[in-house]
């Protein structure tokens, strides 16, 4: 009876403990592949091409690479002896068509105050027209005036706004053409992410839900709220041959894999750039209770970080 009772026993603890680890591989199975998450994300930012509006030879370069700059704050600088030339013309050609309009303004009033009696029509209209054309041209002068004014401001170029100088490619001494791409600026208080989550575990997201995000090898969590999510992605099946119709691929794999739609999310606290953008992540978006900060190390934290190895 003993004996018999031994066997039950056992049988019921090794069920139990064979149920229990199901039940546990199925929570971690349903974990790991149908909650909203993703280890193909990336921080960015807003950054700036920067480019000169001017042509000319390199004379000074204000900062080095990674330097934090401020709006208004001198990069580099351009040789400015030709606008400035281009500046002393200008002013010149402003003056010498401003004393001509003068001119030809007192000779129209003259000539309309003596009117048809002592002068014809013909030479008052004359004069009017002259006039008319001088003050057009004192027009295009004070317009070329303030275009060479700009371009010798432009000669410096600043920062537009605050943020990290960097991949700064300009040396004294270096010709630069006008709009050719010298440096790039990573705006300040500009950082998100981009998730790109598949479309099996796309539904349901939605602007607001919280989500909680892990830097590649970080134990250091930050958290955010989806801002918005594309419309669209590409479709290589919408692309049409050279007659128009729709080049189909014909080919459909036994494996099909998933698209994957890229989702911005809005961080809590700008990080500035202690994740530089284009660094990956993990994202855990939240489906039920709020995310709490600080989460202890748990079974839970345990299957979050072992996402990152997918």
């Amino acid at each position: 009876m003993k004996s018999l009772q031994q066997k039950i026993l056992r049988l019921v603890l090794t069920v139990t403990l064979v149920l229990a680890a199901a039940v546990s591989v199925y929570k971690v199975w349903e974990f790991y592949t149908k909650s909203p998450w993703t280890r193909d994300a990336r921080f960015s930012a807003d950054i700036v091409a920067i480019s000169p509006d001017v042509n000319g030879l390199i004379t000074d370069v204000f900062v080095h690479d990674n330097q934090l700059v401020h709006k208004g704050d001198p990069l580099y600088a351009v040789d400015n002896h030709r606008y400035k030339q281009a500046v002393k013309q200008a002013k010149a050609e402003a003056a010498y068509y401003a004393a001509i309009t003068a001119e030809k303004r007192r000779e129209a009033a003259r000539r309309t105050k003596l009117g048809g009696t002592a002068l014809s029509h013909e030479m008052v209209e004359q004069a009017l027209n002259d006039s008319l054309t001088s003050e057009h041209q004192l027009a295009k002068s004070l317009a070329a005036q303030y275009l060479a004014e700009i371009d010798l401001e432009r000669t410096v170029i600043r920062a537009p706004a605050d943020g990290w100088i960097t991949n700064l490619r300009v040396y004294k001494g270096e010709f630069i053409n006008r709009g050719s791409v010298s440096v790039a600026l990573v705006k300040q208080q500009s950082f998100y992410v981009i998730a790109y989550l598949e479309e099996t575990k796309f539904q349901g997201i939605k602007p607001g839900m919280q989500a909680l995000i892990t830097p590649l090898g970080s134990e250091h969590s930050l958290y955010g709220e989806v801002e918005s999510f594309a419309a669209g992605v590409s479709n290589l099946n919408h692309l049409a041959d050279i007659k128009g119709i729709a080049a189909v691929d014909s080919n459909l794999e036994w494996v099909r894999l998933a698209q994957r739609i890229p989702v911005r999310i809005r961080l809590n606290e700008e990080p500035g750039n202690q994740y530089p953008a284009g660094t990956t992540a993990t994202v855990v978006f939240n489906q039920g209770d709020q995310i709490i900060a600080n989460q202890s190390i748990s079974l839970t934290a345990f299957f979050k970080r072992l996402r990152e190895f997918g």
